[in-house]
């Protein structure tokens, strides 16, 4: 059924269940891996971020030097739904038991891994702006556990090449190793909106600014992960993709929204509210950043799916009872996520 998949991506894809994954900033920072400094210092050390190659080469060390992480294959779990078990088949991704923060550093480093060998050797066709808050994702997750108190600063981003003249299976690769690093930056973004909501509880502002900030790089990150798994033409969706979303490829129950670590975000933002509400009285401006990147990811689904299937048909994964548009779907979901979140403070012109 999936036999294609060894020939566009690394299969299998281990990474943790979401819900073993730290939930608040202590807990985040008492997990961090003790090669996590040495790894996230490969990866930010100048000499590296002048190319792509360079870039390419420290991530290969940096993985390298995590080594195996020792872990066990999850099965029969309870906790998982049948829908996100055909999700997984159908992109060879597997979820194992051991030290959780590992299996997703090393998770993080696969991922970006597997973007960068297609951007060195075809280009993409992300403008400049997606490729950086792309990259800057991978850097942030990789970095911010080793100390979760403070918001990594910013690293210089090698420019990418346009994407050269297709070739076969170009479309199918992106789309495979999108959804993986779409998979791993919503468990960082996980990660972050609850390490939010536990400062917020506790009242810690500095510790709840910075994983706001996390959490926006992470969104805008995905708002390009989405672009990056969508970046074919439109011949290679009908000859490359679209026969893996239909019968007898696709998995009957296969639905990227039911996705675990897709509906963890979506509880880990509905539990967000009130603690955006107190942050936002207190940096308003984490908030308007958030708010905007959440609303520029479900715009970028909405283009993914307007330009494979138009903005009136319904998706291909939808049962026979539906008729709604795909991007109808994705309004409906933008509207429900964004309305949980406080309104953006309006600017006070008296003060």
């Amino acid at each position: 059924m999936t036999d294609y998949l060894p020939d566009v991506a690394t299969v299998p894809f281990p990474m943790p269940r979401p819900e073993d994954l730290p939930g608040d900033v202590p807990a985040l920072a008492a997990a961090a891996p003790s090669a996590l400094a040495g790894l996230a210092g490969t990866v930010a050390d100048p000499a590296h971020r002048t190319g792509l190659a360079g870039m390419l080469a420290a991530v290969r060390t940096a993985r390298a030097d995590l080594g195996p992480v020792p872990s066990t294959l999850v099965v029969d779990d309870p906790g998982e739904s049948r829908p996100n078990r055909h999700n997984d088949l159908a992109f060879g991704i597997e979820r194992h038991h051991g030290d959780p923060l590992t299996l997703f550093v090393a998770a993080a480093l696969n991922a970006h891994l597997g973007i960068l060998e297609i951007a060195e050797e075809r280009g993409t066709g992300l403008d400049e702006s997606a490729w950086h808050d792309l990259v800057a994702g991978f850097d942030t997750l990789v970095r911010w556990p080793t100390d979760p108190t403070r918001l990594p600063a910013p690293l210089p981003v090698p420019g990418c090449p346009s994407s050269g003249e297709p070739e076969p299976l170009d479309g199918l690769r992106r789309w495979v190793r999108g959804h993986h690093v779409f998979m791993v930056l919503a468990q960082g973004g996980t990660v972050a909106v609850n390490s939010l909501t536990a400062a917020a509880e506790a009242g810690d502002e500095e510790a709840a600014v910075t994983a706001a900030e996390v959490a926006s790089r992470v969104m805008r990150a995905c708002r390009a992960a989405l672009q990056f798994a969508g970046d074919a033409n439109p011949d290679q969706y009908r000859s490359e993709i679209r026969p893996t979303l239909m019968p007898p490829v696709a998995p009957p129950q296969m639905s990227g929204l039911r996705w675990r670590d897709h509906e963890a975000l979506v509880a880990a933002l509905t539990a967000s509210g009130e603690a955006w509400s107190w942050l936002a009285e207190r940096r308003p401006d984490a908030l308007t950043d958030f708010r905007s990147a959440l609303d520029a990811t479900y715009e970028s689904h909405k283009g993914v799916c307007g330009n494979f299937v138009g903005n009136q048909s319904p998706s291909l994964l939808a049962t026979s009872r539906s008729h709604r548009p795909a991007v109808g779907v994705i309004e409906q979901f933008r509207r429900l996520r964004v309305g949980t979140l406080p309104a953006a403070p309006h600017p006070d012109h008296h003060t």
